[in-house]
């Protein structure tokens, strides 16, 4: 039950962080928020990798088996960079799009990355299941009736922008689940996060946006809720739920992050759906959590030897 629990907060924890990283929009740049939410990101995570470093040293020292991870694969550096790079553009893409649509409707379409992986799964010879067509199907439909009013406005530049970043939110799943294997993830999670700042700083000065102190004050608590919060203790609670939570199960607890984005953005912003956008998030929220149940495989790749 504690792991379930650690779950759903993080899903809340995820989901709500649409609602100040909507609210961030109007006080600071993309690139400048970015940045230093992945500056404090970094830091939050640095006592949880030091309590990592600690615990491989007793186990060594008493003896105990260390996981072999690292001992094959990409260099650590390498890995980092990657992920890093991909989970950038999946960022800059979600933040741009909340200053132009609600953070209700940017948190279902971000979840279909959910719906993605499997699809793009097929690369790195996965299964495809019959729930995976399903899911992409029933997903799908929800994100048309989500985002098109049937009254010559379809896609708002927004929607288009989240869209665009559910790509990258798949890339990043899949290159994390290879990574792992071979590094720890605390590792992966404090490399991509410093990667990100390095990145976020650069497109700062290229894009010539202005950092100065009084956005950051005026943008303290999205920022503090965003790095510390939700780059931090999220990640810890994922981490403890899912030493004792099935992948399967913890994907489906992790999905609610949807429905949070939805209710606080309504509850907090003001945001309303119509009955057509909320009958399209239901839809979409029935194939995400399609997607996660096991089914018969209907196509698999085998790897060439």
């Amino acid at each position: 039950m504690k792991n379930r629990f650690c779950l759903l907060m993080a899903a809340l924890i995820w989901g709500t962080t649409f609602l100040f990283q909507r609210i961030s929009t109007g006080t600071i740049d993309t690139f400048s928020f970015l940045t230093l939410r992945s500056l404090l990101g970094t830091l939050a995570l640095l006592p949880i990798l030091l309590y990592y470093r600690r615990q491989q040293g007793r186990q060594q020292r008493s003896g105990d088996a260390v996981p072999p991870q690292g001992r094959k694969g990409w260099p650590l550096w390498v890995c980092c960079v990657l992920i890093g790079c991909i989970l950038f553009a999946g960022s800059a893409l979600q933040q741009a799009a909340l200053i132009y649509t609600t953070a209700g409707k940017a948190a279902f379409i971000t979840a279909l990355y959910i719906i993605l992986v499997p699809i793009l799964g097929l690369v790195l010879y996965r299964p495809l299941r019959i729930t995976h067509v399903l899911g992409c199907v029933l997903g799908s439909a929800g994100l048309y009736l989500l985002v098109y009013h049937g009254s010559g406005e379809s896609f708002n530049f927004g929607d288009l922008l989240a869209f665009a970043g559910v790509l990258f939110w798949a890339l990043h799943i899949l290159a994390v689940d290879r990574f792992v294997e071979w590094h720890p993830g605390i590792f992966l999670a404090e490399g991509q996060l410093a990667v990100d700042v390095v990145l976020g700083l650069a497109a700062v000065v290229l894009t010539g946006e202005s950092l100065t102190w009084q956005a950051v004050t005026a943008t303290a608590v999205p920022l503090l809720y965003a790095g510390i919060v939700s780059s931090g203790v999220a990640y810890a609670l994922q981490i403890i739920g899912q030493e004792g939570v099935p992948p399967t199960e913890a994907s489906m607890l992790l999905s609610m992050e949807m429905v949070f984005g939805a209710l606080s953005g309504a509850l907090f912003l003001g945001e309303t759906m119509t009955a057509r956008e909320l009958t399209g998030a239901a839809i979409m929220f029935a194939g995400v959590l399609a997607a996660q149940v096991p089914g018969r495989i209907l196509w698999y790749r085998r790897p060439s030897r």
